[in-house]
């Protein structure tokens, strides 16, 4: 049986609003007035910035990740493919966004020996697709970093 899971529209909404306002606000004054040239480089290196946040997001707005007995797929623009027969690790890392390490989010990467394939916490269902991965790497025998095993237990499993 496939499952298939994708961003919610509720985080891509908002990774689209700050990617907006951020151009705007960076490029809305290189556009309209005309700041000193240092000032033009710095707006323009983070309108920059701001752009590639919002193809980012367009990239994770088309993708959703299937999940079978065979693999992993991710299915959109930078889509690959893992086989759990090929599976060569499994890491799942937190990342902070505060220091009280309160809120972040979490990223699961698999490889096999040609191919990375990393997936954010953002994505409906990680937590059932990330002790997927873990059931499916024990089974291989492939051991888990402390990180990864804390982690894992983080999302209940």
């Amino acid at each position: 049986m496939t499952r298939t899971y994708r961003y919610p529209r509720r985080a891509l909404a908002a990774a689209y609003a700050r990617s907006a306002a951020g151009l705007a606000f960076c490029a809305g004054p290189v556009a309209l007035l005309q700041p000193a040239p240092e000032v033009g480089w710095v707006l323009g290196t983070a309108a920059a910035l701001f752009l590639v946040y919002f193809v980012r997001t367009v990239c994770r707005s088309l993708t959703f990740i299937e999940l079978d007995e065979a693999g992993i797929r991710a299915r959109g623009p930078f889509g690959a493919a893992l086989r759990w027969d090929a599976l060569r690790s499994m890491r799942l890392d937190y990342y902070s966004t505060r220091r009280d390490r309160e809120e972040g989010w979490m990223q699961l990467r698999l490889r096999d020996a040609r191919r990375s394939l990393r997936i954010d916490s953002d994505l409906e269902g990680f937590a059932e697709l990330a002790r997927a991965a873990a059931a499916e790497a024990a089974r291989r025998g492939h051991g888990l970093d402390e990180a990864t095993r804390e982690n894992l237990a983080v999302l209940g499993t």
